[in-house]
């Protein structure tokens, strides 16, 4: 009898299936959906492309956090929508940090400080070559051949700050650019399909870069001072080809930990501002925001105007590791509007370390006010910082 249930379930008729594949909403039902059998799953790789050009760019993303059991192997994924851990997990082998999350994608560094990404639902991996050299922490010293110090470890999960995508290479596979700060001094560097080595925005110039987005078919980049950079890698100049980059807001004057870069539901262009307070233990908490809209049609003195927002008209924001994500909350019961859902993502640049984990939480735009979403289990207090993960069905 079970075999006939089974069969009949997978007999049901294309059109019906297309059918409530329509309805669905959330792409982890899509994922869902498609791993109850062979033919189901055959229907979800057909719709995919139809389900992720309608839908997929707004997904509300997991946080990905520690296995119950703290698994080397596996990470378990955290709804914010149902407020629980969901009920299947990832296979991710690394207990290490990683450096960035985009479009279901996780990026790793290797020994090499070679960048790999990963697509944990798929499987799949991209290698790509050294963003940094060797020589840089190890140079050649013909007087200390016998000093073993030049052979300690390297903390390489932290020399690639933030990688980011500018879509998903599952689905243009050579159309898509990978950006990323690395080095103590969040240098910005950019890659595409093919190439066999980064390419690097002026190192003198434009460092201390903290977060990245593509807006409008450049890359748009925000430093420790609030100023934003446009990049155009379409466009190069000189005899070293280096694309063009111009500085289209300046420096702001209040200073903030943390700064980011994200286009809201309606196609606005957001800084963001994170403000912590740090303990005389490196412990830090948040202890507030501000969000600003960049009007690139509109100028003051020269520059784009900004305007300080009281709300995020409707919307809200995942920050962290990830490339900052935002969601109109009205399509997501369960998400909280006019908030930011924020990770733990603060390290010294001096020390190159994490200077805490714990400080993740809702931030209400509107009230000031604070709330809670994952809370951290104290056992997993040295495990790898949680991350935000938008799912794929590749």
């Amino acid at each position: 009898m079970g075999s006939l249930e089974e069969s009949d379930w997978a007999g049901l008729p294309k059109n019906l299936l297309d059918m409530i594949l329509d309805k669905l909403v959330s792409l982890s039902e899509y994922v869902r959906f498609g791993a109850v059998c062979k033919p189901w799953q055959s229907v979800v790789m057909d719709n995919k492309l139809k389900f992720i050009q309608n839908k997929f760019l707004r997904q509300v993303p997991f946080l990905m956090v520690p296995s119950k059991d703290n698994s080397d192997e596996r990470r378990s994924l955290y709804s914010i929508t149902h407020n629980k851990i969901d009920d299947f997990q990832l296979r991710v082998p690394y207990q290490k940090r990683l450096s960035g999350s985009s479009h279901g994608w996780l990026f790793t560094v290797e020994e090499t400080f070679g960048v790999t990404l990963i697509n944990p639902f798929s499987g799949a991996t991209i290698e790509l070559p050294p963003i940094m050299d060797l020589s840089y922490f190890h140079p050649p010293d013909e007087t200390d051949d016998d000093d073993d110090d030049d052979n300690d470890p390297i903390e390489v999960d932290f020399e690639v700050v933030k990688a980011t995508l500018s879509v998903d290479p599952a689905l243009y596979p050579n159309d898509y650019i990978v950006t990323a700060t690395y080095s103590g001094y969040r240098r910005l560097a950019f890659i595409l399909p093919g190439d066999k080595a980064w390419t690097y925005i002026d190192k003198e110039r434009f460092r201390l870069i903290f977060d990245v987005t593509y807006y409008k078919g450049r890359i748009f980049a925000v430093d420790d001072k609030s100023r934003v950079l446009m990049i155009d890698v379409n466009r190069r100049a000189g005899e070293s080809q280096a694309p063009q980059v111009e500085v289209i807001a300046p420096p702001t004057i209040v200073y903030s930990h943390q700064t980011y870069i994200v286009e809201s539901s309606s196609g606005d262009l957001l800084v963001v501002q994170r403000f912590l307070k740090v303990g005389d233990d490196s412990q830090h908490a948040t202890k507030g925001f501000k969000v600003c809209k960049l009007l690139l049609d509109q100028f003051e003195q020269g520059w784009p105007m900004q305007v300080e927002l009281k709300n995020l008209g409707g919307d809200t924001l995942f920050l962290g590791d990830n490339h900052s994500i935002c969601v109109s909350a009205s399509k997501w019961p369960g998400c909280q509007p006019d908030s930011i859902y924020y990770t733990d993502d603060y390290i010294e640049i001096l020390s190159q370390l994490p200077s805490g984990r714990r400080d993740i939480g809702i931030f209400n735009i509107e009230k000031g006010s604070f709330g809670t979403h994952y809370i951290l289990d104290p056992s997993h207090k040295d495990m790898p910082p949680s991350i935000w993960i938008v799912p794929t069905v590749l």
